[in-house]
């Protein structure tokens, strides 16, 4: 089957990935997957992978900007016609707008995916852009789609858990980039938790460093790694100042391969405050990292608590510290999660995403 996959961009964050390795995944299924996007970050792995980008100037938020309709909707068009393109599943607000005008011209079913919760948004009622069927890549972000916000209907709707690679992740990362990483940033010798996610403020990683403070009384040698980039650096550096605990936060940039830093880490701590999945939260338990994430929707799907992980209530740094303090006093308890989570993760894994996408296509493509 020919898929065109949308998307914004190809930068480091959970739809790039997503879009990505589910292309991957039909590629090996022997479907064959184009992506359009801005580009990014990505666009090397899929030239090394003969997966076919087309770029386009979609970097907007807006899905009524005149690029979007005067450049960007005619290329897509075409290119339809000339993969002779079968299904469409677009990734993105504006990617589905899109998608919807190009189904609508050309015929080509879309099929789109949703990545997080909504909310109250008029755009989203006036016109929704969900096509044929849309995807919830967990069962909280189903349950607000169907059941409290009415976007879609429930046969519209259908549950496919996202996932990763976990036979990468169950392979350990390079001995020597780990030590190099460790080095690199003054984590060697030294216990070290950390969190993986873009920094902005839905990412709650203000609520981990709140909670350092009390953890440095039993562990004075703590380190606390945030590895990625985005808006809330300054006022993370800031707060780690105002706190007096900036030898204790380190903030790297992000990693195209983040079993590097999870190798670095006794403990990945998950401090969201909204999340539709959580695809870092799957790396760090296939990699057997313990993990100790919020309540705040995706997670709840992934961590059987006290079993494959510890949950705690979002925006809650005493809770959170506690959570990180009980584990850290406890290697024991730590192994045994770790060895739990990596059992659990393995049914997150992109081949089973990739089948119960491709029986979403044939759906909408019958």
């Amino acid at each position: 089957m020919r898929i065109l996959l949308l998307t914004t961009h190809l930068e480091m964050g959970g739809i790039p990935v997503y879009v990505v390795t589910l292309a991957r995944a039909l590629k090996r299924r022997g479907h064959l997957p184009t992506i359009a996007s801005s580009g990014g970050w990505f666009e090397g792995q899929l030239a090394e992978e003969g997966i076919p980008h087309h770029r386009i100037r979609c970097g907007t938020s807006n899905e009524l900007h005149p690029r979007v309709w005067l450049e960007v909707f005619p290329s897509l068009l075409a290119l339809l016609r000339c993969e002779k393109i079968q299904v469409i599943h677009a990734n993105t607000r504006v990617t589905q707008v899109l998608g919807s005008a190009l189904s609508a011209f050309s015929g080509v079913p879309m099929v789109t995916t949703c990545h997080g919760f909504h909310g109250e948004k008029i755009g989203r009622r006036i016109f929704p852009g969900w096509g044929k069927k849309v995807i919830a890549i967990s069962k909280p972000t189903l349950d607000e789609l169907v059941r409290q916000d009415r976007l879609t209907s429930p046969d519209q709707a259908t549950l496919v858990r996202n996932g990763i690679e976990v036979s990468r992740f169950l392979q350990s990362a390079d001995p020597k980039e780990v030590e190099r990483f460790r080095q690199a940033w003054g984590l060697k010798g030294r216990p070290v938790i950390g969190t993986i996610a873009r920094l902005n403020a839905m990412k709650g990683q203000e609520f981990l460093v709140r909670a350092v403070p009390d953890l440095l009384k039993e562990f004075p040698d703590l380190a606390v790694l945030l590895v990625g980039e985005g808006p809330e650096w300054e006022k993370l550096v800031r707060l780690a100042w105002e706190l007096k605990i900036q030898e204790h936060v380190v903030i790297a940039p992000s990693v195209e391969d983040t079993r590097i830093p999870l190798a670095a880490m006794e403990l990945f701590v998950y401090p969201s405050l909204q999340e539709g999945f959580g695809l870092a939260i799957v790396e760090a338990m296939a990699a057997g990292v313990p993990v100790v994430a919020t309540q705040s929707g995706g997670p709840s799907d992934i961590i059987e608590p006290g079993i494959s992980g510890l949950l705690v209530p979002p925006g809650d740094s005493a809770a959170l510290g506690a959570a990180v303090r009980s584990l850290l006093a406890d290697p024991a308890r730590r192994q045994r999660l770790a060895q739990a989570a990596r059992a659990r993760a393995k049914q997150f894994d992109i081949k089973r995403v990739a089948l119960e996408t491709e029986q979403v296509y044939e759906q909408v493509a019958a």
